[in-house]
């Protein structure tokens, strides 16, 4: 178990702490895991590479013809005559042929280029008659080549860990010959919903009982290829939660709880993680929602405090799980986003707000508008939005025409 540090939240003048400050100390928490593991190339994409790749071999391997056509030799000549005898053909697949000299060869697109050869002319400028080709007057000296390495070098790094693979990297690597690809091992997350008056979908609902949505929120929000989610609830008491903090520390890479965090009669997870031998940095953070937040370890697991108020909830996880999942997994950090707000809104000097916002693209800039009313508790303005707008806190209000951080929900639709 860790010492606790002076200003723990376990000891005495706990302070809350700024967005901003709250966001540079989640990402100084975390280090990469650096577990990696072996995936056919079929797997690989949606998962993020481990190691550095060295090209194998060139791309393209060999000079190829970049067009149908005809190969001649052109070097050390004024031009090319206007007709020549037809000698040879080499398809795409077929081992390079040999030019032989005052000669034409056909080649297709692919194929590799003869030997002797430095232009292949497009069939379209070619009048064949039988066994003879007519050429224009207008060859131009080495077109419609692909030349050996010209897209990848032999031994060039070509991609660097934390890479998210996709459908282009997977085209390279098979383009390469590449068969396996070493890509970090999923994350283990574990969501532990807390709150007597929960229930799982599908449970009888009793009056004053409400069923679980933060729970299977989560799990699909931070679902990745990368990701092993699993989620429970458990009842607002100090031992049981402890007990199932102290049981998923020793699985999970990250423990993620929701509700609890304030200091009600019924908000126990700061005893709890206590208990469960955690330490905790920050407990407070000046934002609407999500005020009562905190991050810090249990065990070899990292820990994160969300709010239980959906909104609150949600966006704790954009703002500060996300990146934390990023660093955990080998990434860099996320491209920094912004948008111009269609609206105006309020601002307090001593706090950040995060609101739900939809995007759109007007005259090639990307804007955001308010997708609903206020309130944490709200479920549908996170169906209409695709986004949150992070509102630094000001003595002035934010008016509209301002650009803004914005933190997607989709983060493939965007870069980084």
């Amino acid at each position: 178990m860790r010492t606790v540090h002076r200003d723990s939240c376990f000891g005495p003048g706990r302070q809350m702490v700024s967005f901003d400050t709250a966001r540079r100390a989640a990402a100084a928490l975390v280090q990469p895991l650096n577990r990696s593991e072996e995936v056919p190339l079929a797997y690989a994409a949606g998962r993020i590479l481990a190691t550095t790749i060295e090209a194998p071999r060139a791309l393209p391997p060999f000079d190829q013809a970049a067009m149908d056509g005809y190969a001649v030799c052109l070097s050390g000549r004024e031009g090319v005559p206007s007709v020549l005898p037809l000698a040879g053909r080499t398809d795409a697949g077929d081992p390079p042929g040999i030019l032989a000299q005052r000669t034409a060869h056909r080649v297709m697109t692919g194929a590799a280029l003869p030997s002797g050869a430095d232009t292949v002319v497009m069939q379209e400028h070619v009048t064949r008659r039988g066994d003879l080709v007519q050429f224009g007057l207008d060859i131009e000296p080495g077109a419609h080549i692909r030349k050996l390495g010209e897209d990848v070098a032999q031994g060039a790094v070509i991609l660097e860990p934390g890479r998210l693979i996709g459908w282009a990297e997977v085209a390279l690597f098979g383009a390469l010959g590449v068969k396996t690809v070493s890509v970090a091992r999923p994350l283990r997350i574990s969501v532990v919903a807390t709150g007597s008056e929960l229930r799982d979908v599908g449970e009888p609902l009793p009056a004053g009982a409400i069923y679980d949505s933060n729970g299977p929120m989560l799990a699909a929000l931070l679902t990745a290829p990368n990701m092993y989610i699993t989620s429970l609830t458990v009842r607002d008491d100090v031992a049981a939660i402890a007990h199932a903090l102290e049981t998923q520390a020793k699985s999970a890479d990250l423990v993620i709880t929701t509700a609890g965090m304030s200091v009600g009669d019924e908000d126990h997870v700061r005893d709890a993680a206590a208990r469960a031998g955690g330490w905790l940095d920050i407990v407070k953070v000046a934002m609407k929602p999500g005020k009562p937040l905190a991050f810090g370890k249990m065990g070899d697991a990292y820990f994160v405090g969300l709010p239980g108020n959906p909104q609150a909830a949600a966006f704790g996880a954009l703002a500060f799980v996300r990146p934390m999942m990023r660093e955990l997994l080998g990434q860099a950090p996320a491209n920094l986003i912004t948008a111009e707000i269609g609206f105006a809104c309020a601002r307090k000097p001593d706090r950040t707000e995060l609101l739900p916002v939809r995007l759109n693209v007007k005259q090639g800039r990307l804007t955001a508008h308010r997708s609903g009313p206020d309130g944490s508790h709200r479920l549908m303005p996170m169906t209409s939005a695709d986004a949150i707008a992070i509102v630094p806190g000001a003595s002035t209000p934010a008016q509209a025409g301002t650009y803004l951080e914005i933190l997607p929900f989709d983060q493939p639709r965007f870069a980084g």
